[in-house]
């Protein structure tokens, strides 16, 4: 077969999880090409998710190369998919994931004094508010590096970003304070830290190979959350978290909605009924 062509966003980031990709398919034997797509939320930077509709927003036309040919695969981040996928799609794999944490990165000498703080996640803003109720939270959107330049160059006191991507671009923080959220003070996002590979459900060939590359531990944690977040139907526009603990068989989930949370603990082996647990119990929180 002539080589697999990896569809994704042209991000730094993306780039550097597609070099993570690559990798592991030249490992396999398999060459690749690259196909470097926009998508509305690259287009738009300026607006707050929730005011231009989160809903695959990262994602969409992407999938729409791999729908029409034009690619085999596509690279993402798990955080940024749809609690539904495009018709005919399906993750093929994915790779050991990275720090699920998100970071709180405080501009020099201002650690006394945060009065304003960056993100446009809304998940992020309601953790925020909560953990600092004196504190400001202002949109702020971009890849990391032009939100760590905004963070010097505007009014931010702090800005909250992802642990894997600052890693995985291999970015110094050493001149900043920098605070890890707990998952008890921020939930993550579903899929954060993990690098998911998208494909036509139908193409044989090309899931064949992806087995290959897969990471079956990160696989368990990815199951666990991406169950939950399909039952909650949410999109990256809404406060939602999904976070899973597995050590062997014993599993922890978090779940957030919109304010609303839910922790439980139990066996990974039972993941589905402890998922429809904490869905009926925010929807429950919800009703009141």
């Amino acid at each position: 077969m002539s080589d697999i062509v990896i569809a994704s966003r042209g991000s730094r980031l993306s780039m550097a999880q597609v070099d993570i990709v690559d990798t592991a398919l030249k490992k396999c034997g398999v060459r690749s090409q690259r196909l470097v797509i926009s998508t509305k939320g690259d287009i738009n930077t300026s607006s707050a998710l929730r005011e231009i509709g989160g809903n695959g927003l990262f994602v969409r036309e992407i999938e729409e190369a791999l729908s029409d040919g034009r690619a085999d695969i596509a690279v993402h981040s798990a955080k940024d998919l749809p609690y539904q996928l495009a018709d005919g799609m399906t993750i093929g794999a994915v790779v050991k994931a990275a720090s699920p944490a998100d970071l709180l990165v405080i501009k020099p000498g201002h650690e006394d004094s945060l009065h304003v703080i960056g993100t446009g996640s809304a998940r992020r803003k309601a953790a925020v508010m909560r953990l600092y109720p004196d504190a400001v939270v202002k949109n702020i959107r971009g890849n990391v590096e032009t939100r760590l330049k905004k963070l010097s160059s505007e009014d931010y006191d702090a800005i909250v970003l992802a642990r894997a991507g600052v890693d995985r671009l291999g970015i110094d923080l050493s001149g900043y304070t920098v605070k890890e959220f707990s998952p008890d003070d921020m939930i993550p996002a579903c899929g954060q830290g993990i690098v998911a590979v998208e494909c036509r459900s139908d193409d044989s060939y090309v899931l064949k190979v992806l087995e290959k590359i897969n990471d079956a531990e990160t696989g368990r944690r990815f199951a666990v959350e991406r169950y939950l977040f399909e039952l909650m139907k949410a999109d990256c526009s809404l406060a939602v978290g999904v976070h899973a603990v597995i050590c062997g068989d014993d599993l922890r989930v978090y779940g957030l909605f919109e304010g609303r949370t839910c922790v439980k603990s139990g066996r990974y082996s039972d993941y589905r009924t402890l998922c429809r647990q904490i869905a009926d119990e925010i929807y429950r929180q919800q009703a009141r």
